[in-house]
């Protein structure tokens, strides 16, 4: 999504012949007063600006002094004003607007200001006041007082509810001091004046990210969007629905398109921010004004202000949708929109995402442009490796088109020389050696939705880091090759229709605290290529009624399309076994459960769920497993293992430590290891020694101590002088 500058509104006018016919009025005015002595009286007038000063401004007395000069510049103001031609920048600005074409005058003499800054001096010599250099309402109808023959200008055209006002066209100055109604100064709207100038529209009071909207990915939307938008064709509001908000964004911008019209975004967080309409007023005008739709980008993140500033947005937002401009609405929160919208007629529009063989047709399409001219030899050579890397990035990222292209577009590559190095082939090099850089950039939509949400699992492990008996190696393996063959089982080979279920996987890990739930998990997605989002439901469920679906709602919502795999830890929290009603509580904890049994039957990615108290679970949930795994602790083979793997190849290591000593006596898990073999590598850092037996030791009865069992101590039999020397060191345990 990029902004655009250069949106006008196509009414730039003539201004000679406006300005022509104003310097009449003005001066038929000073002549009015001058014939009954206001101005030569008062040598000090506005305080001061002189005759010979208006005189000179005027530069060109249109008066030949025979007769009755303001009559004669009367006439002359009737023969040279502006004629509003029925298809004319001032008819259609009218039109847009809602102002008779009478009224249309009292624009031109507010506009002149911005024409030419004389009229200022002009405008505060005719108010007697040198500081009011713009009309006011006495000032409006004295100049235009029989300047239209059959068109006298009226009072109530000033008044607030009249389209003048109304409209946004003209802008009402606030004044300190109490003035008349006739009194009351206004000025042109800035963006009437840009209209009328040809300048682009633009209020400089916008909030940064309200601007229009460049048409350029217009053309990113999938066939099914396309179709379903022709059906919006004949409405003035339309309800775009989905989790990407690029793809919202180009939707909005198709649908524009479809009509010619130009596209003002207006994001949620926008209005939420501002304290009265006057953000509102502006977007309203600029969208009448260039005949444009308005975009209400709902970008509201869903953390701990969202409802508050939801609230505080919604009827400003209402207020755009009540109003006659056409609206698309872009969110990803169907139900917030579809109440607001219950009495218009509106088209909703769900944003599907493309499956894989058209991913990979919009993958293999945006590389290929983006490779510029090519010589044949290089073509074919890049249609191939272009291929390969579409098809790895399709099954890995489910993104729709206006994601995909963005994505590629943000990793152009530089302009290639006239001749490539010797051996250097530029297919491989601008498409393979950029497949990294490409799943990092598609990987950003997971972190833009999950971030806020749940907590990204950073770590690098891979099969020759885990340690588990063969027959949980064996099954691991077998969820990873399941996870790596969704698509192919799902949408290739189509089980999805004799399922009647989503294309996801919910896989329940079980094992007490240590023993490698997350690290397999982490594992598995970096088998897959797939990030591995943690979700902490504990922090998830809360007390307050409803909240606790607001929250999971969000979190799927966020994961939906993402490809990511969620973690739900500690998933005891909320997947404990349904009790009897007896409260209301009761009822609302076991809706609790049903809505996270329903959002797991509905999600088409990867869940896995890890429990320490795998029989508190309800059994609907393990009725809903595709794959249980339990990790049950170590014996002392594994535990062997797991020690001397713990330290790496950069670790100074003692050649005095009893690694099966280590494993046979202590029955630790892995997770235990780990925090030991740290405190450890600390202590001999902190005495720039290597690691050895006593640090090991030490480290291992602190950890001991720590978990109520001393008389664990016993068990470093031939190891006490390790434990005596580490006392005498200065340790304590």
């Amino acid at each position: 999504m990029s902004r655009s500058d250069s949106v006008t509104a196509g009414l730039e006018i003539d201004q000679q012949p406006a300005l022509a016919w104003l310097d009449c009025l003005i001066e038929r005015e000073i002549l009015r007063l001058r014939a009954r002595y206001e101005l030569s009286l008062d040598e000090l007038r506005g305080i001061y600006i002189s005759d010979q000063q208006v005189d000179a401004l005027l530069s060109t007395r249109l008066a030949n002094g025979n007769g009755d000069p303001a009559a004669e510049l009367g006439a002359q103001a009737r023969a040279l004003a502006p004629r509003i031609e029925p298809d004319g920048p001032l008819a259609r600005l009218g039109a847009r607007l809602g102002i008779e074409d009478a009224q249309l005058d009292i624009i031109l003499l507010a506009l002149a200001p911005e024409l030419d800054l004389r009229y200022e001096a002009l405008y505060a010599y005719l108010n007697n006041d040198v500081a009011r250099k713009h009309l006011t309402t006495d000032l409006a109808l004295r100049l235009l007082s029989g300047a239209r023959a059959g068109a006298p200008a009226q009072r109530r055209w000033f008044a607030r509810c009249a389209p003048l006002t109304a409209s946004g066209a003209l802008e009402w100055l606030d004044d300190a001091t109490p003035r008349s109604s006739l009194q009351q100064g206004f000025v042109l709207t800035p963006l009437v004046a840009q209209a009328l100038t040809g300048q682009p529209l633009a209020d400089p009071r916008w909030a940064p990210n309200l601007h229009w909207l460049t048409p350029e990915t217009a053309a990113h939307v999938s066939a099914a969007t396309r179709e379903a938008l022709m059906q919006a064709s004949n409405v003035r509001v339309a309800l775009l629905v989905g989790d990407d908000s690029c793809d919202r964004i180009a939707a909005a911008l198709h649908w524009a398109h479809m009509h010619d019209r130009a596209s003002l975004r207006v994001p949620v967080s926008a209005l939420a921010a501002e304290r009265d309409m006057a953000c509102v007023r502006g977007a309203l005008l600029a969208a009448r004004l260039a005949c444009a739709q308005i975009v209400i980008d709902d970008d509201s993140p869903a953390d701990a202000g969202h409802i508050e500033r939801a609230a505080h947005a919604r009827p400003l937002a209402q207020a755009l949708i009540d109003a006659p401009a056409p609206v698309a609405i872009a969110t990803s929160a169907l139900g917030t929109w579809a109440q607001r919208l219950a009495d218009l007629p509106y088209v909703r529009v769900e944003l599907a995402l493309p499956d894989v063989e058209e991913r990979r047709r919009l993958w293999q399409s945006a590389l290929l442009a983006s490779q510029g001219p090519l010589k044949p030899a290089e073509a074919s050579r890049a249609a191939d490796a272009c291929s390969l890397l579409a098809r790895a990035l399709a099954r890995r990222f489910a993104i729709g088109p206006a994601r995909i292209a963005a994505v590629v577009a943000s990793l152009m590559p530089p302009e290639r020389d006239a001749m490539p190095t010797p051996g250097e082939h530029p297919a491989d090099t601008d498409c393979l050696a950029r497949a990294g850089q490409l799943a990092a950039q598609a990987g950003l939509r997971a972190d833009e939705a999950l971030g806020r949400l749940a907590t990204r699992v950073v770590r690098q492990h891979d099969w020759s880091r885990i340690v588990l008996p063969d027959n949980t190696l064996r099954q691991l393996h077998e969820i990873a090759d399941a996870i790596g063959q969704r698509e192919r089982v799902y949408h290739d080979w189509r089980m999805l229709e004799r399922t009647g279920q989503s294309a996801g996987l919910a896989i329940l890990f079980t094992g007490s605290s240590g023993t490698g739930k997350t690290m397999a998990a982490s594992v598995v997605a970096n088998a897959a290529g797939l990030d591995l989002y943690r979700i902490d439901l504990a922090s998830v469920v809360s007390k307050y009624i409803g909240e606790t679906e607001q929250n999971l709602d969000r979190i799927f919502s966020a994961a939906h399309g993402s490809n990511a795999i969620l973690l739900f830890d500690e998933a005891d929290a909320l997947m404990g076994k349904r009790s009897e009603v007896k409260d209301a509580h009761d009822r609302y904890a076991n809706l609790e459960v049903a809505y996270l049994l329903q959002k797991l039957e509905e999600h088409d990615g990867v869940a896995i769920l890890a429990s320490n108290l795998p029989k508190n679970l309800d059994s609907a949930f393990t009725r809903r497993i595709h794959y249980t795994l339990e990790f049950g602790r170590p014996n002392a083979l594994l535990r062997e293992r797991l020690w001397r793997g713990m330290f790496g190849p950069a670790v100074p290591l003692a050649d005095d430590i009893d690694w099966r000593f280590l494993a046979e006596k202590f029955e630790t898990t892995g997770g235990e290891i780990q925090a030991i073999a740290l405190d450890a590598a600390f202590l001999a850092a902190a005495r720039d020694e290597p690691v050895s037996m006593p640090h090991l030791m030490h480290a291992m009865a602190r950890r001991q101590t720590k978990q109520g069992n001393p008389g664990g101590l016993a068990r470093f039999e031939a190891h006490r002088a390790s434990m005596n020397q580490s006392q005498a060191s200065g340790f304590d345990a």
